[in-house]
């Protein structure tokens, strides 16, 4: 999976970098159907005055419905990470359902 991370008023080290991604590689095996070039994941992450950081995971995918949006608050980077990495998954897991129930037609 192609995944770009943006920040907003705070710096991401490489080591943090890794473990971002290492934290959204479960959406990408939840998409093993698709091509690598086909899945995209845009990751916006900032940090308020008051020590909230907030996550985005912009995700498109193949399909005229294959556009998914999750956002998540927390005061641990981390928990924002995982806490929007879930909401995605379940999103997934409802657009990979409605793929096959549209096949099934």
């Amino acid at each position: 999976m192609n995944i770009q991370i943006h920040t907003d008023n705070l710096e991401i080290t490489p080591v943090f970098k890794e473990l971002i991604e290492k934290k959204l590689e479960k959406l990408d095996k939840l998409l093993v159907d698709f091509d690598k070039d086909q899945k995209t994941a845009l990751v916006h992450i900032t940090k308020d005055k008051y020590g909230q950081f907030t996550a985005n995971i912009d995700m498109h995918l193949p399909n005229k419905n294959g556009h998914i949006f999750a956002k998540n608050t927390h005061r641990d980077l981390l928990s924002a990470i995982i806490g929007v990495r879930e909401q995605i998954e379940k999103q997934i897991k409802k657009y990979k359902s409605d793929l096959v129930n549209y096949s099934l037609g």
